[in-house]
């Protein structure tokens, strides 16, 4: 027997209007004055949502937008986000989400590549002002038209929900074209199989630059579930975190691996948490078994599934219910085929192969997206059958009972706090400095999670600080190396390409010389000295070093506070910590006790 599960084909579950744009109508129009999000002090009904989403389609359409048009979305995770979101919907076109995270020059080269029609932006994040393309402000206006929905009938297979950026081998994200059909195919799987309950109350977490915002966005939405916005900061710390769970009554989160442990800490810490779960969804990483086990003895009865899925496949292709998972397990499965997916495992000639024998994962069916905004690359293909399928780069096989096992990749991406990342094009970028030859980036854990380190070889002299400052300005937080080294050479395999593995072995002989360092001056400094040095791998130079520039980032930053509020008993706030990320500034937070009540609020 080959391995070849196919899911039923879910295009046609649920009743109702079929699109998109319709079944928000539909809700809004049968319950107009129920609440349809939530975030701090503010409500927002359905009615009232409708009438603001109304107003910017409108706005939207005047200025040129129509369907099958593309509009650049530059929000912050928030209701005017979802609020811009639809109104787009209601143009019929699709949106390229800008998050205010992703470095203004890579958001220029998305902008480039997609040529929207119009920008729909909040105040503050246009960050194209030489762009030749009409403007909409993304705030609530207060008069004016309101669109009627116009939007193409999702069974569309052209329709475009958003567009979505990846990382590339060459040095460019790439675009990936999301279809509307896609993303409905995938709400309505989520709909039957997982019926929210009365009471249900959805979090939402997501930016919209995420292939999996759309489940968070629309997923209560469109079921009269309120949704509930969390900010960054409850997002970063796992106290404000748990705070927001428990104030708001959530029912349905989608958690990354990382934000999974930041609750189960939390809730260790305060001894139990008054509130549960209906159910937890964790994708876009690996889900450590020993999670799995932690959550069970914490959260009883919720359901926890594992989603496997990505980019270019409108979100999940696959999901495991996490009850199943044996004592003994080694993996967390991720399960089956979902919303009208077919996987299967081949070999490097594209056979087929049977269950048990490890492979590259391909998919086929409904969540497929559309392709590539440029072909360049593309991993789609179609075979002699005339079925369409996209070859994932995941190894990995398939039990005889049809559960998926992922167990590696078969090139050089990785997933870095469940984000994907081609390392070749970090290494692109590098060498786009002046100062870099040769660049070479590797993947090694410390800590307990994977973390980068690049190496470059000189054309000038290279400063590793200025060269980060560089790559800041270039790529996405959670692709910045977490040390920089500089090296006479790279090494080569016998085929002349670069040897990751000996490169990591000579980085990290490299690194073991002897490394300035400053005396600590009272038990304070030491302890933060200690803290910082066991956080990094390395010791702060100087008392100005930077907790970034030294390899930190965010889900660093928050484990530093905890271990931090851990040795010196008070509670340092991730935005403060954020605000003096010296290690001198952050001595100063440990010694300010007049900080203590701005930190808790």
């Amino acid at each position: 027997m080959l391995s070849d599960v196919t899911a039923p084909h879910e295009a046609g579950i649920g009743d109702g209007p079929a699109s998109l744009a319709a079944l928000f109508a539909a809700q809004a129009a049968a319950t107009p004055d129920a609440i349809a999000v939530r975030t701090g002090e503010r409500v927002l009904t359905y009615g009232q949502l409708d009438l603001w989403s109304g107003r910017l389609a409108a706005q939207l359409a005047d200025r040129g937008v129509r369907p099958g048009g593309v509009v650049a979305l530059a929000a912050d995770r928030g209701p005017a986000a979802l609020a811009g979101v639809l109104a787009v919907l209601r143009t019929g076109a699709g949106h390229l989400g800008l998050d205010p995270a992703i470095p203004a020059r890579r958001q220029r080269r998305m902008i480039e590549e997609t040529a929207p029609d119009c920008v729909l932006a909040e105040p503050g994040l246009d960050q194209f002002p030489t762009l030749d393309a009409p403007r909409v402000r993304l705030t609530e206006p207060t008069r004016g038209p309101v669109l009627a929905p116009r939007d193409p009938a999702d069974d569309d297979p052209s329709a475009v929900f958003h567009i979505v950026y990846t990382s590339g081998t060459t040095g460019d994200p790439k675009g990936v074209r999301i279809g509307c059909r896609a993303v409905l195919n995938r709400l309505r799987w989520m709909w039957r199989d997982h019926p929210f309950e009365p009471g249900a109350v959805l979090a939402v977490q997501k930016s919209v630059s995420l292939v999996a915002s759309p489940w968070e966005l629309l997923g209560g939405l469109l079921r009269g579930v309120p949704s509930v916005f969390l900010t960054r900061e409850e997002v970063l710390d796992p106290a404000l975190f748990a705070d927001a769970f428990e104030r708001e009554r959530v029912t349905h989160l989608f958690l990354t691996p990382h934000l999974v442990t930041g609750l189960l800490d939390e809730a260790d810490r305060r001894g139990g948490l008054a509130h549960r779960p209906v159910l937890v969804t964790s994708g876009a990483d690996a889900l450590p078994t020993a999670t799995v086990h932690r959550f069970r003895a914490t959260f009883p009865g919720t359901t926890l599934l594992n989603l496997y899925g990505m980019t270019e496949t409108a979100s999940n292709v696959a999901a495991y219910d996490t009850a199943a998972l044996a004592p003994d397990a080694d993996r967390v499965p991720v399960g089956k085929a979902v919303a009208g997916a077919s996987l299967t495992v081949h070999d490097r000639y594209g056979r087929l192969l049977p269950p048990g024998v490890v492979g590259e994962v391909w998919v086929a069916g409904t969540p497929l997206a559309l392709g590539y905004v440029r072909a360049a690359g593309d991993r789609f293909t179609t075979g002699d059958d005339g079925v369409r399928r996209y070859r994932t780069g995941d190894r990995g096989r398939l039990s005889a009972g049809g559960d998926l096992e992922i167990v590696g990749r078969v090139d050089n991406q990785v997933k870095i706090r469940g984000y994907r990342v081609e390392l070749e094009e970090i290494e692109a970028t590098l060498r786009k400095n002046p100062s870099v030859a040769e660049a070479g980036v590797f993947v090694t854990e410390e800590q307990g999670e994977p973390r980068l380190v690049a190496c470059v070889t000189e054309a000038a002299e290279a400063d590793p600080a200025a060269l980060r400052a560089f790559l800041r300005d270039r790529l996405p937080d959670y692709m910045l190396p977490s040390r920089i080294v500089v090296l006479p050479n790279l090494p080569l395999g016998p085929n002349g390409k670069l040897d990751r593995v000996v490169l990591g072995t000579i980085a990290e002989n490299a690194a073991q010389g002897p490394r300035e360092r400053f005396a600590p001056a009272d038990e304070t400094e030491s302890v933060v000295l200690g803290l910082w040095e066991r956080l990094l791998g390395t010791a702060p130079a100087t008392p100005d070093d930077n907790f970034f520039d030294a390899g930190g980032h965010s889900l660093l930053a928050v484990r530093f506070a905890n271990r931090l509020e851990t040795a010196f008993g008070k509670r340092i706030s991730l935005r403060r910590l954020l605000g003096s990320p010296t290690f001198s500034g952050v001595v100063e937070l440990c010694r300010d006790r007049d900080g203590d009540a701005e930190a808790g609020a």
